[in-house]
């Protein structure tokens, strides 16, 4: 198979088809050998690879590659306009926005369409959250329970993190409640879709506004409202017990912390005295057994 598909990538190298109208087959004949890349003069390079089950997957398997691609229709490909790698994914953006306008829209307003404009290295566009070809349902379980490993793709990096003076919480969601029942979702039964709360639910998916920021639904005069999306009778106190994703410590979050140590100490503890306790009666069973003493 695989020398069949490099057969027809080399067929097509070789005589050029020239105004070709492409199919998808056509497509997938060059770009499902792994390893295929394109690189970039100013720097970078991306992997054009495409997996033909994983797209066939996808929500996207009804479209034609050219209905994204708009400009690759004919072979030889022409170059791409983007100089670098970076500016190719953000030049992509204004082709997911020819179908999902409303989202591109909220997106643009949101901090990371702020700061995509500024220019920033870091932050995620569409295929960053999305992929590019194996795209699935948002509304799926698995793109609900595997959204804080998306979301920590960067919010778990501290140097990421530290070069836009945040702190990074991925490390600090998993460890709490939400987390916790999200990882066990996603390992345990994962075409369920999590009951608890994930990144989207509080921060929603496409309009992240800064904490600070007096509309975001987690800014401190909206945290109970929107535990109260999920908390119905969530009392006026409730909020009170949100860390901010903060670890346990004696400056945030005292009581759990000392909860933890607690633990940490007890539960060591009583294994180790457990085991001495075996320890000491197979000890004593052995001396009455071998060294003749009688009980």
């Amino acid at each position: 198979m695989y020398w069949l598909i490099l057969s027809a990538a080399l067929w097509m190298l070789a005589f050029p088809q020239a105004g070709l109208a492409q199919t998808n087959e056509t497509c997938l004949a060059c770009h499902q050998v792994e390893g295929s890349k394109v690189r970039f003069p100013g720097g970078g390079e991306i992997d054009v690879t495409v997996d033909p089950k994983k797209f066939a997957a996808s929500v996207h398997a009804p479209l034609t590659c050219v209905t994204c691609h708009t400009d690759q229709g004919d072979y030889p490909h022409r170059p791409v306009a983007a100089r670098t790698a970076r500016s190719y994914h953000v030049l992509a953006q204004q082709i997911c926005a020819t179908c999902h306008a409303d989202q591109a829209k909220v997106f643009e307003a949101s901090i990371h369409g702020q700061g995509l404009r500024m220019g920033l290295a870091d932050v995620p566009t569409c295929t960053s959250c999305h992929t590019a070809h194996a795209v699935v349902r948002p509304k799926s379980a698995a793109f609900r329970n595997n959204i804080p490993e998306t979301c920590g793709n960067c919010h778990a990096d501290a140097a990421v993190m530290g070069r836009y003076g945040l702190r990074p919480v991925y490390q600090a969601y998993v460890e709490e409640f939400h987390g916790v029942t999200t990882r066990l979702y996603r390992l345990a039964t994962p075409l369920a879709p999590s009951p608890s709360a994930v990144c989207y639910d509080c921060h929603t998916a496409h309009a992240v506004r800064r904490p600070t920021d007096p509309a975001s639904p987690v800014a401190t005069a909206n945290v109970l409202a929107t535990c109260r999306t999920c908390h119905k009778n969530a009392g006026r106190f409730f909020a009170t017990a949100w860390n901010e994703h903060q670890p346990p410590s004696m400056r945030h979050s005292p009581l759990v912390y000392m909860v933890q140590v607690f633990y940490k100490i007890l539960i060591p503890g009583v294994v180790g005295l457990l085991a001495l306790l075996t320890a000491l009666d197979l000890w004593f069973w052995a001396v009455t057994r071998w060294g003749g003493r009688e009980v």
